[in-house]
């Protein structure tokens, strides 16, 4: 088995809850040119995965691994490989009773100071998760990651690398190594056995920026939605 270099946790254009400028297309391109070797498009309660996408990916030498961002009692959780039952999913009681089939679920951002990430519900629902996901974006000693790491290490669960990738230009300062076979099966039991290894390094200023004013541009716009 090689190791290979993946990001488990990004969006496009398609996804219906984001505004995004790319499109699933242009993201494995940029992925290809960064050296990826899998992909996950995890775009909010929107699986965007089909075969014709996964040829496309395939020829640029990446493997595409369906996806999506779940909202789960109001916080989200990231589903790879899930099938419909577990992408219709709405309670963490509902997750644990589907089990986990031919999926692994991601604990995403958990202590990142947002009403959609889980904080202390993931120590809660502790049993539902098989890695726990370690941000791109940070500063150098700034960021709120610690947490989600003593938190793996505690339960010992794996770490893994991701963007969250919602702008260009595409990034490679968070991601991570997968010792598997490039195939879906095999990238799965590989993040839920812990044969992943976390490469970091902290973000620009400028890209910290471009998170946040897209966090608060993305707040405003739900709240004005709720109110009107």
């Amino acid at each position: 088995m090689k190791w290979l270099k993946a990001d488990l946790h990004t969006h496009t254009a398609e996804d219906p809850h984001d505004t995004i400028s790319y499109s699933v297309e242009m993201l494995i391109d940029g992925m290809a040119n960064l050296g990826y070797d899998v992909l996950a498009v995890t775009c909010h309660d929107r699986v965007v995965h089909s075969r014709r996408l996964a040829e496309f990916s395939r020829q640029r030498g990446i493997l595409l691994v369906p996806g999506v961002e779940l909202l789960v009692e109001g916080k989200h959780v990231v589903v790879l490989n899930p099938d419909k039952d577990q992408c219709a999913a709405r309670t963490y009681s509902e997750l644990r009773a589907l089990g986990r089939r031919n999926a692994v679920i991601l604990a995403p951002h958990p202590y990142y100071p947002l009403d959609h990430c889980l904080r202390n519900a993931l120590v809660k629902n502790i049993d539902v998760f098989d890695a726990i996901e370690y941000s791109s974006v940070y500063l150098r000693g700034i960021g709120f990651n610690g947490r989600a790491r003593r938190v793996a290490q505690r339960f010992g669960l794996p770490l893994v690398g991701t963007s969250d990738m919602h702008f260009e230009p595409f990034t490679d300062t968070t991601f991570t190594w997968i010792q598997a076979e490039p195939c879906v099966n095999s990238v799965v039991e590989a993040v839920r056995e812990g044969r992943v290894r976390l490469d970091t390094r902290s973000c620009t200023c400028t890209r910290a920026a471009q998170m946040f004013w897209r966090t608060v541009r993305d707040m405003t716009q739900g709240l004005w939605t709720r109110q009107n």
